[in-house]
């Protein structure tokens, strides 16, 4: 069942937070205690809803950097180190990889993607038609960052029937499409791209809406590529992970690199009671915008130092760029900034959704406290309401717990 991840990280909206009780700072056991049983008992009410539930729930928290880890119901001992599909977390670190170009002065986030880098007589893309999206020439490098360009997404949307171009893949899904015929098939975010050329898709005008766009990210990993004369996985590898000492932190970009690093948690799909193990997964057509593998540990840590400025990207990035969020709309709370969302009581993050993998990063800079939570399950029992349940009624309430713990206790 195909599932838009446009719908689940819309999920991340505003829940009314705890009430400080008492000026007692808790001790570091008394903090790794009050998780443990908080954590326990969502999870037993959680299974007691759905018995048959294959996955368990895991919490990495900092405060103040002191890291504490807990983790319920899953069937081995497991711990901060064990590895999960980040899916949408990634965007975060390539937002942060265009940032630090911007930073360096070798690309203008408010250039124009037809326009020349910096330097060079290079264009951002080439004048080719596999980069002919709709208003091009229109769209700013900001406006991918933060899904306000329009690209149509050719990873969570179907290709229309409608569409005047004479493709084999109308009606569907263009991934699936192709991974029924080659499921280790490469795909490059150079021919995701040329799908949105070719189809002529797109949601609106640059700058006049928000609509959620894997598709965009694909053009900032290729610009990212053009710019820096490195692959999109050797300079996240150079220039975010290594350098924030992310160990346990993987790129794959390649169709038949489908296995998890050891440890890590299996992922699960459990619907109309049964169970199917989606661990290896090609994720080539989610490179930049979903690929990235990792852990509870180096999650935390990543958007910890980030938004401290203590990664590649200096205070002064984090604070007007990156953390400079904008209301999707003037109906709700949610807002999302360069590859960063607003979570009221819970700071700024992402969340991802991968088949078997869910997750919620968080960190509120005011009181440096960091939150990972991760699942190893898609609840689709019951459908889209019971995955909605598990991010609005699971990960985001483990996440608020575990913030009241702390608020509480300091």
């Amino acid at each position: 069942m195909k599932i838009s991840y446009l719908i689940v990280l819309m999920l991340l909206i505003s829940i009314t937070s705890c009430n400080k009780k008492d000026d007692q700072s808790l001790i570091p056991a008394e903090l790794q205690s009050q998780f443990e049983v908080m954590l326990d008992s969502e999870m037993t009410k959680y299974v007691q809803k759905y018995p048959s539930y294959p996955g368990g729930v895991a919490l990495q928290v900092l405060v103040k950097g002191e890291p504490y880890f807990m983790a319920s119901h899953f069937d081995e001992a497991v711990n901060s180190g064990f590895h999960f599909r980040a899916a949408s977390n990634t965007k975060t670190f390539t937002a942060a990889a265009v940032l630090l170009l911007h930073q360096q002065g070798k690309l203008n986030i408010d250039h124009l993607l037809t326009d020349t880098i910096p330097g060079t007589d290079q264009l951002y893309l080439p004048n080719t038609a596999a980069y002919a999206i709709p208003y091009k020439d229109e769209i700013k490098i900001v406006d991918v960052l933060r899904h306000r360009a329009g690209i149509f997404d050719v990873t969570n949307d179907v290709i229309p029937d409608t569409v005047s171009a004479d493709v084999p893949y109308k009606g569907q899904y263009y991934l699936e499409y192709v991974m029924e015929q080659r499921p280790d098939y490469t795909f490059t975010p150079e021919e995701l791209i040329s799908v949105a050329a070719t189809t002529s898709l797109s949601y609106f005008e640059p700058g006049t809406d928000y609509h959620y766009s894997n598709t965009g990210y694909s053009v900032l990993a290729r610009i990212i590529e053009r710019v820096s004369g490195l692959s999109y996985q050797d300079f996240i590898v150079q220039h975010i992970v290594l350098p924030m000492g992310l160990t346990s932190t993987a790129v794959p970009v390649l169709g038949n690199d489908q296995q998890m690093p050891e440890p890590f948690f299996p992922g699960y799909v459990f619907a109309a009671n049964e169970v199917v193990d989606v661990t290896e997964s090609n994720i080539s057509g989610n490179v930049a915008e979903g690929n990235i593998i990792t852990t509870p540990r180096d999650l935390s840590v990543f958007i910890r130092k980030l938004l401290r400025g203590e990664g590649p990207l200096s205070s002064s990035t984090v604070n007007s760029l990156m953390m400079n969020v904008i209301p999707s709309n003037t109906t709700t709370n949610y807002a999302y900034g360069c590859g960063l969302t607003l979570t009221n009581g819970l700071g700024y993050g992402h969340n991802g959704a991968h088949e078997g993998y869910l997750s919620l990063m968080t960190y509120d800079p005011e009181n440096d406290i960091s939150i990972v939570v991760v699942t190893n399950t898609w609840n689709l029992s019951n459908d889209m309401a019971s995955l909605f349940e598990q991010l609005g009624g699971l990960l985001v309430d483990v996440a608020y717990k575990a913030r009241s713990i702390v608020k509480e206790g300091s």
